[in-house]
């Protein structure tokens, strides 16, 4: 029996997940959680052998669990379930100590054979991120400014691309709209861009998937 731990903020996508897992009779949910400070007492209790984490949480991001996670040399595996599907994203994921990087237009299938290959002890990675990391490998390339980033930098950077406000940013983090805005100063910095419509473009650049509303010029 293999214990399923699952961290969503979605909850139509958390319930979802929840009843997809216990409808196989060798998987067991011991948990569902919407955040981090709701996922760190319930791994405390539950010790999972699966932690299934979306990246993007209400309260910021799941990395710095899965980081904690690892250099806590804990049993417990990650298995990365999102919607950022370039090799930025999952190389850094892998960086981090995860098991799996899943993204979320695979079908359930998927997650199934992601689960049973982590369980075991390997890793996995979804076909499309392996199929770009194989070309990027074959390529000789100069190193991406996004490797400058620090781990704050990278995260605000994704949420910025996909159309969070510094507002929701600074409500999400839980720090103040000025920390967000130095942030913000230092990442253009850089990554040589002057504008959030520049910051938009050099992600849709290197691939990084963009919200739509990310492209307009900010109202605050």
């Amino acid at each position: 029996m293999t214990r399923i731990m699952i961290v969503e903020d979605h909850l139509i996508v958390q319930e979802a997940l929840v009843a997809l897992l216990r409808a196989r009779s060798d998987l067991e949910v011991v948990g569902a959680a919407a955040s981090i400070r709701e996922a760190i007492p319930l791994l405390d209790s539950t010790r999972p052998d699966i932690l299934l984490l979306d990246l993007s949480l209400e309260d910021g991001s799941g990395l710095e669990l899965a980081r904690s996670l690892y250099r806590s040399r804990s049993r417990t595996r990650v298995l990365v379930m999102t919607g950022f599907g370039d090799p930025f994203a999952a190389k850094e994921a892998m960086a981090a100590g995860v098991a799996g990087y899943l993204l979320k237009d695979q079908p359930a299938a998927d997650l199934f054979v992601a689960i049973e290959v982590i369980h075991r002890g390997g890793r996995y990675v979804a076909p499309t991120i392996t199929a770009q990391l194989r070309a990027d490998e074959l390529t000789p390339q100069e190193s991406s400014p996004l490797e400058s980033l620090s781990h704050r930098e990278s995260e605000i950077f994704r949420l910025l691309v996909s159309g969070t406000s510094s507002k929701e940013l600074a409500r999400r983090l839980f720090i103040s709209v000025k920390t967000v805005e130095t942030h913000r100063t230092n990442i253009a910095r850089k990554l040589g861009v002057r504008s959030t419509v520049d910051l938009v473009r050099f992600a849709a650049a290197q691939g990084i998937a963009i919200a739509p509303r990310a492209a307009r010029p900010s109202r605050e």
